[in-house]
């Protein structure tokens, strides 16, 4: 070919190339006028067709709806923050919030409680893990979503709240009546030696960490634990993720940091914003704070989501860790929350407005990647199954509520302090014992 043939030919490429970008820009600029003009139309018909005049708060809350309805069709967590949710997703990745302590997510069945928080007042009213709410205060949830149904649910300290539940074995709706609180998350929820019943009190000490969920200073948190486990003689160590719900990327990366010398973390699958390509991205560990080469087991169940389902995949793919117990979650998804505002609107601006301004600012909570550990495809909404499955019911779930929360009352009971005998916990944690055996058998 010809250099003159070759030049006209690039020429040619270049010119299909930008016409094709232009017809596509213009497709999209039409179809976006024809939305904004269909959408006007039925705002405009609202306004002066409806039976009543609507109020500024009313015309409000259509518009946010209109937000929400655009966003919940794409997945169960893609979502349209309103101000006052805005503010309450920022308070508890910081590890406080106002509310009634539980985690929710939208399941064929409805909307389901996927854990309540040790010691909140969801708890303490009797809220169960698997439990589905069919009201708030007496409104039904169905069609919510649920950014609205926190929305109900949250409220000021103090202030009465009722659910009502529908529970597997139970034949009648429950109803639940608590009162909201500030809750404090502590991410780290025990940090021991296991003992009697499940090892010899002289046997190996293997240790026992509890994170209840990923947020703000997780990673750092488990860095200290470790270490002071550590120099008590650590030997082997159980890391429990059952029902945690998960929290943020980067905390399950750092988590990878403390036990992996190199290599990868996790695999992200998302979409280039300029040229729309699929592409991949892999998070390698951060040397530096990793820990000695102890054996791990990691206890998961199907409440185990998320960012405990990146930090178990992780470890177990790249041979540092088994998993003990029943099959995760499966949310092997990545959300994003960008800020959108509002303008000055109505009522106060947020506490933690990104300008600064006293603007109002919602956000946009958009599902932007899927992951896949290192070993494995993206397996969203299938979960990971341990190599050593130890299922367990709904009452089983329960009872190991419970017996957090019996341990919870002991460690902060004064007759502890006191050397008065406190209440044996009477849970037989079958997980936890198979657990306990594995690495007996490592240690050998």
């Amino acid at each position: 070919m010809s250099p003159r043939t070759m030049t006209w030919l690039i020429l040619f490429v270049t010119i299909s190339a930008v016409a094709l970008r232009l017809s596509f820009m213009g497709r999209n600029a039409n179809d976006l006028a024809l939305e904004q003009a269909t959408y006007e139309n039925v705002r405009t018909l609202i306004r002066e067709r409806y039976v009543r005049e609507l109020s500024t708060d009313e015309r409000q809350k259509i518009f946010y709806g209109s937000l929400r309805g655009m966003t919940s069709s794409l997945d169960p967590h893609s979502q349209f923050l309103p101000p006052e949710l805005y503010d309450r997703l920022s308070a508890s990745t910081k590890g406080h919030f106002a509310g009634i302590g539980i985690e929710i997510n939208v399941e064929a069945r409805g909307l389901t409680v996927l854990t309540p928080l040790l010691d909140s007042p969801a708890w303490k009213a009797g809220v169960q893990p698997g439990d589905r709410i069919v009201k708030i205060d007496g409104q039904p949830v169905s069609g919510m979503g649920v950014d609205e149904s926190e929305l109900r649910i949250k409220g000021h300290p103090d202030s009465p709240v009722t659910l009502t539940i529908e529970r597997d074995g139970v034949d009648h709706p429950i109803e639940l009546s608590m009162r909201r609180a500030i809750i404090q998350i502590r991410s780290i929820q025990a940090e021991e030696f296991v003992g009697p019943p499940y090892i010899a009190a002289d046997g190996p000490k293997i240790g026992f960490i509890h994170i209840n969920q990923f947020q703000k200073n997780t990673a750092n948190d488990l860095d200290a634990a470790l270490k002071r486990l550590e120099v008590q003689g650590l030997q082997a160590l159980i890391l429990d993720l059952r029902q945690n719900p998960g929290g943020p990327l980067d905390e399950a990366e750092q988590v990878g940091d403390l036990f992996l010398k190199d290599g990868p973390i996790v695999t992200l699958l998302f979409r280039d914003v300029v040229n729309q390509k699929r592409l991949e991205s892999t998070r390698e560990v951060r040397p530096g704070k990793t820990h000695p080469n102890f054996p791990i087991a990691i206890l998961v169940d199907s409440q185990s989501a998320s960012a405990a389902e990146i930090v178990s995949g992780a470890l177990r793919d790249r041979g540092r860790a088994v998993l003990v117990g029943d099959k995760t979650y499966g949310k092997f998804s990545v959300q994003d929350v960008i800020p959108i505002p509002l303008g000055k609107g109505n009522g106060p601006s947020n506490s933690d407005a990104p300008n600064g301004n006293g603007d109002k600012f919602g956000a946009l909570k958009l599902t932007i990647a899927k992951y896949k550990t290192p070993k494995s495809d993206c397996i969203d909404g299938q979960g990971l199954i341990p190599e050593y499955l130890v299922p367990n019911s709904h009452q089983q779930q329960k009872e190991l509520l419970e017996s957090r929360y019996r341990r919870h009352l002991r460690e902060n009971d004064p007759r502890e302090k006191s050397g008065k005998p406190t209440e044996k916990d009477p849970f037989n944690d079958e997980q936890l014992k198979k657990a306990v055996n594995v690495l007996l058998e490592k240690l050998k």
